[in-house]
């Protein structure tokens, strides 16, 4: 469990903290004894007496002063490179100046990785959040009112498990053109909750008829205190053990999609698209190919050993 949540917790602070760690601004700049900070705010050229570009390119503009330049210094981060900003070194190979090397088009692939990471991990976050969500209350709905509420959405949930989920992502990208990720993520959710709905319902249909749930029925208890107080705090345990699988599987959906070409719109960075790129030229540029998949792997080792720790811990056995 502390392995997973160091390597977890590692993984969730460098790529979230990104633009500190991999960005073309620097962090802070001093012109003439004024501060800025390109890399939380974007500056116009006029601001360092640039008349001729639409924006600042912080690399020249180190290296060519504008004329009556007193002083100016920058602290770029450690790698000086962003996920889109491409260059003349095409599939370049790991160096000094790209850790990992570059892709097809020129680009840092340490750079793309690192915010591709960021990407994935704040997208299983988002999924498990949509996919808990919607399935605890209709879980909730199903299991304390059974009967005809129950039957119905029986029925919607096995309408939607026998849609062709791959086939249902390709229609919408190509009837909306546009490959979004909040459309991706609300298809992906909305052919997923099921499994978390249908464990709490029958977690529910054993716990209606309990003894706590009857006294405060009794007692003139309200239906929805009687849900949220004291059935759902009772039937949660067992789905929380699903949470860590549940952003391990968002996170491996989202990578799939991307390999595929169905997932987030180019050119967003995404651990699926550098394995579609690994996979293209993996004769030519094995790195644009191991370099995803060691993270994609350290990622989904650390969720899951979180999540076997935690189910060992909430089991009621």
């Amino acid at each position: 469990a502390w392995r997973g949540v160091i390597g977890f917790g590692i993984l969730f602070f460098f790529s979230m903290t990104a633009e500190l760690w991999s960005n073309s601004s620097p962090i802070c700049l001093e012109q003439n004894g004024t501060w800025y900070f390109p890399v939380f705010k974007r500056y116009p050229p006029a601001t360092f007496g640039i008349t001729d570009a639409m924006v600042v390119n912080y690399h020249e503009l180190m290296n060519e002063a504008p004329t009556g330049q007193t002083k100016l210094r920058a602290w770029f981060p450690v790698n000086e490179w962003d996920p889109y900003e491409q260059t003349a070194e095409v599939l370049g190979s790991p160096s000094k100046n790209h850790w990992l090397g570059t892709d097809a088009l020129g680009r840092d692939v340490f750079a793309r990785l690192l915010y591709g990471i960021r990407i994935s991990l704040a997208y299983g976050l988002l999924f498990w959040a949509a996919c808990f969500g919607i399935g605890v209350i209709t879980g909730l709905i199903q299991g304390y009112f059974a009967g005809s509420i129950d039957f119905v959405i029986e029925r919607v949930k096995e309408l939607i498990e026998i849609l062709p989920f791959l086939s249902v992502v390709i229609i919408l990208n190509g009837l909306m053109k546009v490959d979004s990720f909040w459309i991706t993520l609300g298809v992906v959710v909305l052919f997923s909750w099921m499994g978390i709905a249908s464990q709490l319902r029958s977690r529910v249909l054993s716990l209606r008829r309990g003894g706590y749930a009857e006294s405060a029925r009794a007692l003139g208890a309200s239906h929805s205190r009687i849900l949220f107080k004291h059935i759902l705090p009772n039937a949660l345990t067992p789905i929380l053990t699903l949470t860590p699988f549940s952003i391990s599987s968002g996170i491996s959906v989202l990578a799939v999609l991307d390999y595929l070409g169905f997932g987030l719109a180019p050119p967003t960075p995404s651990i699926g698209e550098l394995l579609q790129q690994g996979r293209t030229y993996i004769l030519n540029a094995p790195w644009i190919l191991w370099a995803p998949t060691l993270a994609l792997s350290l990622i989904l080792i650390s969720i899951n050993l979180i999540g076997e720790a935690l189910r060992d811990a909430l089991s009621p056995k």
